[in-house]
């Protein structure tokens, strides 16, 4: 009798030891692996950091409050509605253009100047995205169990939790500890490898990721936003120590926006900006007007033509016109120049091409006014446009100075 319960003591003591060390398994993995540690066949995350485990405090943003509404206007550059400054005499805007190859489109943004033209910061869209499905992404996620565990979770709650989900190493259920383990997969997938520190703003409506800066004096930001499966983004560039630079900063994180791109909202603004009188047209205004028509449909290449166009018929341009020339140099191998204007700091290049469009340019007005004119088949709206440009040619002007139509 003795030696049978002590059978059946051993027995117990080990079926009992294989149920708690069946149970603590699970445990055992998941808190090896979000350590980093124990990677095997089942999950593996590449390029861990601790960082994966919770988010950390974003920098702090201020109340912004505006003084001046009407000095500023919401232009939409591609799926971004951005509130720029319109005739304000405390920033000056470039347009931001990155040529992603001939057939590529170009990258857009804006960047913000002080009067003295001293960069205060930069805002940059970036192409809308879709959400993409990263559950398939470690064979752990393929088991049943598990696979009905992550996909149990509305997307819009995993996309907040990304953000703002603290994974803690301590007793939970089997639920919470894949849950975990789902969270930390999905932030070595989405957040850049350059990622600081990130969380939630706006209530939640955003999530803004600080990025690693290679200029110290300045801070480089990613905010996103999800809306029915679709990620909307830009990247803003602040300078720290800049009063100026920070309350812009302060002003898109509140108000900047996301709305599809639309062609109709092109031909709209194109039809506001002519109904800007000249002097607006050739300036900084009409230039937003026309940055952010083009930036609705990128294939207008006129829309870029027009743009530099009025610029070179303003004053104090050049380095709006730099940027577009820089540009369409590279990405149509032409600047679009119509008039000789040259800056003292131009880049050798683009001053040598422009040189030869207006060599082009000339040779084929001076061909039109030598071929002969058949008076006989014209007109009379034609003839008077004859005589209206024969008067205009012989009108005196500065060679230097020459403007070509």
């Amino acid at each position: 009798m003795r030696i049978l319960l002590g059978v059946l003591f051993t027995v117990s003591l080990v079926v009992i030891g294989g149920y708690i060390t069946l149970k603590g398994y699970p445990y055992k993995l998941y808190s090896s692996w979000v350590r980093g540690q124990g990677w095997n066949k089942y999950y593996k995350v590449e390029g861990y950091k601790a960082s994966y485990l919770a988010p950390t405090a974003v920098e702090e943003i201020p109340v912004y409050k505006e003084d001046y509404g009407q000095l500023w206007k919401e232009f939409p550059l591609r799926n971004s509605l951005i509130p720029l400054p319109v005739r304000h005499p405390l920033f000056k805007t470039v347009p931001l253009l990155e040529s992603t190859g001939p057939k590529g489109q170009p990258q857009l943004g804006m960047v913000f100047l002080s009067s003295g033209e001293r960069e205060l910061s930069r805002i940059y869209t970036l192409p809308m995205s879709l959400y993409q499905d990263h559950s398939h992404g470690q064979d752990l996620f393929e088991l049943p169990y598990v696979r009905k565990t992550i996909l149990k979770f509305p997307v819009e709650t995993v996309w907040k939790d990304l953000f703002s989900h603290r994974i803690e190493v301590r007793s939970k259920s089997l639920e919470k500890m894949i849950y975990d383990l789902y969270i930390l997969h999905l932030r070595s997938k989405i957040l850049p490898a350059e990622t600081v520190r990130y969380g939630l703003i706006k209530n939640g409506e955003s999530a803004l990721v600080e990025l690693a800066s290679k200029d110290q004096d300045y801070m480089l930001e990613l905010v996103l936003t999800y809306d029915n499966g679709s990620i909307y983004s830009y990247v803003l560039k602040t300078e720290k120590r800049s009063e100026d630079s920070r309350a812009l900063r302060a002003k898109f994180l509140e108000t900047v926006s996301f709305t599809p791109v639309d062609r109709a909202m092109s031909e709209f603004l194109y039809k506001e900006f002519k109904q800007l009188n000249f002097a607006r047209q050739v300036d900084q205004e009409g230039m937003l007007y026309l940055f952010s028509a083009w930036s609705q449909d990128l294939q207008n290449v006129d829309m870029l033509k027009e743009m530099i166009f009025y610029l070179e018929r303003g004053r104090t341009n050049a380095i709006q016109l730099r940027a577009l020339y820089k540009f369409a140099l590279k990405q149509y191998g032409k600047t679009f120049t119509t008039r000789k204007i040259w800056s003292d700091h131009e880049d050798p290049n683009i001053a040598l091409q422009r040189k030869i469009e207006i060599e082009e340019i000339e040779k084929k007005l001076s061909l039109e006014r030598e071929a002969p004119v058949p008076h006989a088949e014209l007109t009379p709206d034609e003839k008077m446009n004859l005589y209206l440009k024969k008067v205009k040619e012989e009108l005196p002007g500065k060679p230097e100075d020459m403007t070509i139509h």
